[in-house]
């Protein structure tokens, strides 16, 4: 059996339905002038994760050398939102850049085809390369908001060609903003949960919002749910992004019950497969251990306690990972439904041997 750590999990794809496909673009020859407006003016928005701006003064001076000589340069992509704006999906360094020395706040420096102009910012050009540069032209390539949400995610998915790529949560808390979002960042602090993982702080590359977002997504919509994985994740966190808050707080507590009900019974041990005594004998958590037991937990009605039937419990599900067919649900092909399902029913069924009155749902029949 192998342990699930950082990494994204691998799962089945099974490509796009002919409805999803919907991609409607259209390109724009835009000046750097009305680049820098639209900068300025907020009608250009960057994605959360795109926030940091990383090009030195040379490398933008370049850049700008390149526009000043009329070298072709890579088109910008943009994506549009709902309330108009255009979100940078790639580009965001070259346009900080032309915004920057339009703005003179750095001096052109290492200036190999055009050396006259070391040294001089936008204003101490000459009025001629000043005009070229604010009207010269970049090609941008719009994606407009008709286009299929899970397109959208494709397109910035395929453009995501940063030193270091996004992940799959990373990408999601990008497009996703919102109220929900917050509520996941919040969830994943709590005690009870952070007890459980083994770390004080949520760990890096938002694993652990993910581990929250399989569980809302696959609690609620466990009837509803066909691989891929990603793309069930990434519905439903759209489906949720604005939720109200009476709704969220109903969600956070949910989630804080359940992981509270893990805590009593493994502590930090939860989400590993466990021997007889309650002792991980894997080192990380297990994501698709994680769905089997927070499923399971989170239908124990709350009028039952789960810390009578402790020693049970414990003993139950240690049974439960010597069996074959669970050890490949929760190992093999995790994002398959009907492993999925499985190893959820398994889990119900362990709580039940271990005397926990607890129902099995209609979708686990």
């Amino acid at each position: 059996m192998t342990d699930i750590d950082d990494d994204i999990l691998e799962e089945d794809e099974e490509g796009f339905p002919p409805a999803e496909r919907k991609v409607v673009t259209q390109s724009y020859d835009l000046s750097i002038g009305t680049l820098s407006d639209q900068w300025d003016d907020n009608h250009l928005v960057l994605p959360d994760i795109q926030r940091e701006y990383v090009w030195d003064n040379p490398r933008a001076s370049r850049l700008v050398e390149s526009l000043l000589l009329n070298i072709p340069i890579p088109v910008l992509y943009f994506a549009e939102t709902d309330d108009g704006r255009w979100e940078v999906f790639d580009g965001h360094q070259r346009i900080r850049s032309v915004v920057r020395f339009l703005s003179n706040e750095f001096r052109l420096s290492g200036l190999s085809v055009l050396p006259e102009l070391n040294r001089l910012r936008f204003h101490q050009l000459p009025d001629r390369e000043q005009r070229f540069l604010v009207t010269r032209m970049m090609r941008a390539v719009v994606i407009s908001a008709d286009s299929h949400p899970s397109m959208k995610f494709e397109i910035f998915e395929r453009l995501n060609t940063g030193a270091v790529i996004l992940n799959a949560q990373e990408l999601r808390n990008s497009l996703y903003r919102g109220a929900f979002n917050v509520m996941l960042h919040e969830a994943v602090k709590g005690d009870a949960y952070r007890e459980c993982i083994g770390t004080a702080s949520p760990r890096r590359r938002m694993v652990d919002e993910e581990f929250a977002l399989r569980f809302f997504a696959l609690s609620d919509r466990l009837d509803k749910y066909r691989p891929s994985l990603k793309k069930f994740l990434n519905d439903y966190m759209r489906s949720v992004q604005n939720a109200s808050p009476k709704k969220l707080m109903a969600m956070r507590e949910r989630f804080e019950v359940t992981t509270g009900r893990l805590r009593g019974i493994w502590g930090s041990n939860a989400f590993r497969v466990t021997d007889a005594n309650g002792r991980a004998t894997e080192r990380a958590p297990n994501r698709a251990l994680f769905d089997a037991q927070m499923l399971a937990f989170d239908l124990v009605p709350s009028s039952v306690s789960t810390d009578e039937a402790r020693s049970e419990i414990i003993r139950e599900f240690a049974a439960l990972y010597q069996d074959e067919e669970f050890q490949d649900s929760i190992s093999l092909a995790t994002g398959d439904k009907s492993r999925t399902i499985l190893r959820v029913r398994m889990a119900i069924e362990a709580l039940q041997s271990a005397g926990v009155a607890v129902e099995l749902p209609d979708a686990l029949e």
